[in-house]
């Protein structure tokens, strides 16, 4: 069963990736066509208004060789600047490359002042200045002309190179993307054929096409159940709680719950934490207790920092220990440590009773935080302390 799970995955994949194949080349291939309908637009655009600006260059040329000055020659240079005009604001609609636009920007500032010279030329002309608008139009604005024709080849040229680049490096990535699926898919089959192979061949040397038997896992021995009855009592007369000196009492009854050697609950005042109640040790050796900092590099101070449960595991004795915090609004307050049997510290169920035990605590020692510390009963070790 798992090796059949084992090549429906494979084959998913494969499916999976020839999809992506299929997409990765489709994407491509569109970008491609991108660039191939830009750069023709682009290329199309440009050699209609080379063939305008070389008309006008033309009559300019022809006016000063010959002094042609024909009214039907300034109509007709007029038409063609506004004929630039309107195809150089498709040019400018089409995208361009960071490099060619200062071309482009010279080409318009060039064909604003040829706009100007032909409007100039328009009022002279209407004015019955013939020579006049010719000059305008005709000689002065030459140089605008001139300047329209170089602009616009060197913006061609960049865009050409521009083009040329970015279609190559399209090419390389859906190349590159291509052949990698194509490597994986390989794989894929490889690893497809191969596997169902492998399992016939065991089963013709065994005569069979059974599994091979896996060997039995090993026995883990069951930890007790925690008795959640006796945690609901024990809740429930928590929250009733009026005389703190039955804390010591109630915590025997939470030691007994978490099947604990023993609980210490430390809490905290400005940057150390104190032994304030405890169950399960020598009433002298817990008096003889050392706060603990809340910088000290201990189980105990890490849970009180980081305000979550944190675990030891156990030591040479076989018990190790679960710290949980005493949450509350103003956060973290302290924390119950309790000496645990090993393996219990790392049971789940164990741990989550802790923290509800915890809460419990934290509750009760909201309203009395310096609660006492009188009623202690066995030995303290390192594992008490949790440190």
């Amino acid at each position: 069963m798992q090796r059949r799970g084992t090549r429906i995955a494979i084959l998913c994949l494969l499916l999976a990736g020839g999809g992506l194949a299929g997409f990765v080349a489709r994407s491509a291939d569109r970008n491609v066509q991108r660039l191939d309908q830009t750069r023709e637009s682009k290329s199309t655009t440009i050699d209609v208004l080379l063939t305008s600006i070389a008309t006008i260059a033309n009559a300019q040329q022809a006016y000063t060789d010959y002094g042609r000055r024909d009214v039907a020659s300034l109509t007709r240079v007029s038409l063609l600047v506004d004929r630039i005009t309107t195809d150089a604001a498709g040019l400018r609609a089409t995208p361009e490359s960071p490099f060619s636009s200062e071309r482009l920007e010279e080409f318009w500032t060039a064909l604003s002042a040829l706009m100007g010279a032909e409007s100039r030329a328009r009022e002279r002309l209407a004015g019955g200045d013939d020579l006049g608008a010719a000059d305008a139009i005709l000689a002065s604005a030459r140089e605008h002309v001139n300047v329209l024709s170089s602009s616009l080849h060197a913006f061609r040229s960049i865009e050409l190179q521009s083009y040329q680049t970015e279609r190559a490096a399209a090419v390389l990535r859906s190349r590159v993307s291509l052949g990698t699926l194509a490597a994986l898919w390989a794989i894929g089959l490889i690893a497809f054929a191969v596997s169902p192979w492998r399992r016939s061949a065991q089963g013709d040397a065994a005569g069979q096409t059974a599994d091979i038997p896996k060997p039995p896992a090993p026995v883990v021995e069951a930890l007790p159940s925690i008795d959640l009855r006796a945690l609901a009592a024990l809740s429930a007369e928590l929250s009733q709680l009026t005389d703190q000196t039955a804390l010591p009492r109630l915590l025997g009854r939470a030691a007994n719950i978490l099947d604990a050697h023993g609980l210490i609950i430390w809490m905290g005042a400005g940057s150390e934490l104190f032994a304030v109640v405890a169950h399960g040790y020598d009433e002298a050796l817990l008096s003889r207790i050392r706060p603990i900092a809340r910088h000290a590099d201990n189980v105990t101070a890490a849970a009180w920092r980081k305000g979550e449960l944190l675990t030891l595991a156990a030591d040479a004795g076989g018990y190790g220990a679960i710290v949980a915090p005493l949450l509350g609004p103003e956060g973290c307050a302290g924390v119950l440590a309790a000496e645990i049997n090993d393996p219990r510290e790392r049971d789940e169920t164990t741990q989550a009773v802790a923290m509800i035990l915890a809460s419990q605590f934290a509750g009760v020692l909201a309203a009395s935080p310096a609660a006492s510390t009188t009623s202690v009963e066995k030995p303290l070790d390192r594992q008490a302390a949790a440190s």
